[in-house]
């Protein structure tokens, strides 16, 4: 990963990127709808925006009415 995103913004735990806050352009950019490691204790901010964000993506491709409760 370090190579293509231009490093880890969070921090490393056995030469694997913990992502960060520093990560979620890169993330948010990236068409990979997978991503592997976060940490909800010390990253809570990096979770939580992604989360909202594959929210928002899901619901504007819906094919039914959304409903104004399925967002936040």
């Amino acid at each position: 990963m370090e190579k293509t995103h231009g490093g880890c913004h969070g921090h490393y735990v056995r030469g694997i990127c913990i992502y960060g806050t520093g990560d979620l352009k890169w993330l948010f950019n990236s068409s990979c709808v997978f991503a592997n490691k976060f940490e909800l204790r010390t990253y809570p901010l990096t979770v939580e925006c992604l989360e909202l964000r594959h929210r928002q993506r899901t619901l504007s491709q819906s094919e039914v009415e959304v409903e104004p409760n399925w967002y936040f």
